[in-house]
């Protein structure tokens, strides 16, 4: 399980995410994928639930998180949990990107422009 693909998006003050989720196993997630972007001091914390099993083998799914109003996005992490007979568990993205020590990705701008 990884983000493939984050983009952001924003006008007149309001924005978010969209987080393109990709599964490169051969099983549906066991249980539903919690994906959620905080930050550092708590004031930030977005964040919901994919449909149970999702997203499927080979298949991306998007999810849209809604900022706060003037909530710049780099730096907030992306953190995702799988929950299974009601306990979450957290996910280590399984991603080329260096993950913070609690399985966390910080969000950073790859391209200038």
């Amino acid at each position: 399980m990884r983000p493939s693909y984050v983009w952001s998006w924003g006008e007149a003050g309001q924005g978010g995410l969209i987080v393109g989720l990709i599964n490169d196993g051969v099983a549906g997630v066991p249980g539903v994928l919690y994906v959620s972007v905080v930050s550092d001091d708590g004031k930030i914390n977005v964040g919901g639930g994919l449909d149970a099993g999702y997203p499927l083998p080979g298949k991306i799914r998007q999810a849209l998180l809604p900022l706060p109003r003037d909530t710049k996005w780099e730096g907030l992490k992306l953190k995702a949990e799988i929950e299974v007979k009601g306990v979450r568990h957290p996910v280590c993205w399984s991603c080329r990107q260096k993950t913070n020590p609690d399985g966390s990705l910080t969000l950073t701008r790859n391209q200038r422009g």
